[in-house]
């Protein structure tokens, strides 16, 4: 190997290591955005891409969606660090579904978030980001509530604390399943775009009844599907025992790398694939429904919001 490309490759890898954990990274927040833009009935695409600032056709709302998707993690984050504990909801692996209120302090947390920019969309009522903010969060955080690892700890704060050995090379559990995973997902649809993969996804995970609706309630159950998830798919084909629930530290056994073998990779690489369609058909349903029971049957024009 050239000295030249040994560079680039440990410039690489450090670039690899130093991403903050954001779930799916934007690929994946992407490709959710993608297959609900398919999914949007005309009056839902409607209100969309006037709240975007787009034509209201599926290719034009399908790039808005996309982009906007990224926001909460490009822009907002920065802006307002208060937004961090947004997008995820720390249950512990010994918690049951009755402790999900008890783990969303003071409506800190995915669940309460989404159902609070429900509300607001519906209502017209935005907060300081504004209707396309609103909405914005709103595809991002139904996405985060899909990651596993975003509705589950094991005193590793989400996985973020556990370190791993993994190709392609991640810090922690919690980026390999933001990214790694979703990278030997790709590889086995051989996609290499947002786009390609939702297409791909789409064909392979068709919206069924169950995913067709928003029902009362649905935050919090898909949270609780995701938490289990995590459990079952995530910490024990690796062997990780439960431990002692902690939400602000970290047991010291995670400092050590646990290995991410081939085979757990291609594993989870499908069940991350069928988590992002649901997230992308769910989206939809929410998205058509927040609009079928607005108050006016007319889209929200951004100049005209109201504040709070």
């Amino acid at each position: 190997m050239g000295k030249s490309k040994s560079v680039l490759l440990s410039l690489f890898g450090l670039f690899l290591l130093s991403r903050p954990a954001w779930a799916w990274f934007n690929e994946g927040h992407e490709i959710v955005a993608v297959i609900a833009a398919d999914d949007l009935t005309p009056t839902a695409r409607s209100h969309v891409a006037q709240i975007l600032g787009v034509p209201a056709d599926t290719g034009s709302v399908e790039k808005a969606m996309a982009a906007a998707s990224i926001r909460p993690d490009t822009e907002f984050r920065e802006e307002d660090r208060v937004t961090a504990p947004w997008h995820y909801i720390d249950i512990c692996l010994q918690d049951t579904e009755k402790d999900l209120t008890a783990r969303c302090p003071q409506g800190n947390c995915v669940t309460a978030k989404i159902d609070e920019y429900v509300r607001r969309l519906r209502d017209g009522n935005y907060d300081k980001w504004g209707a396309a903010g609103d909405l914005a969060f709103l595809i991002h955080f139904v996405g985060d509530i899909h990651q596993p690892l975003h509705a589950a700890t094991n005193a590793d704060r989400g996985g973020t604390c556990q370190r791993v050995n993994v190709e392609p090379v991640e810090e922690n559990l919690h980026y390999a399943w933001d990214d790694a995973v979703v990278a030997v997902m790709e590889k086995q649809l051989e996609t290499d775009q947002p786009k390609a993969t939702a297409r791909k996804l789409e064909a392979l995970y068709p919206a069924g009844d169950n995913l067709a609706t928003w029902k009362p309630g649905e935050s919090e159950q898909i949270a609780w599907e995701s938490h289990q998830l995590a459990a079952t798919d995530v910490y024990r084909p690796l062997g990780i025992p439960e431990r002692p629930c902690t939400l602000d530290s970290c047991d010291p056994a995670t400092s050590t790398p646990i290995p991410l073998s081939l085979a757990y990779m291609e594993h989870e690489a499908p069940i991350a694939g069928r988590q992002l369609t649901k997230a992308g058909h769910r989206l939809a349903a929410l998205l058509i429904q927040i609009w079928s029971s607005a108050r006016s049957g007319h889209p929200p024009v951004p100049p005209s919001e109201r504040h709070p």
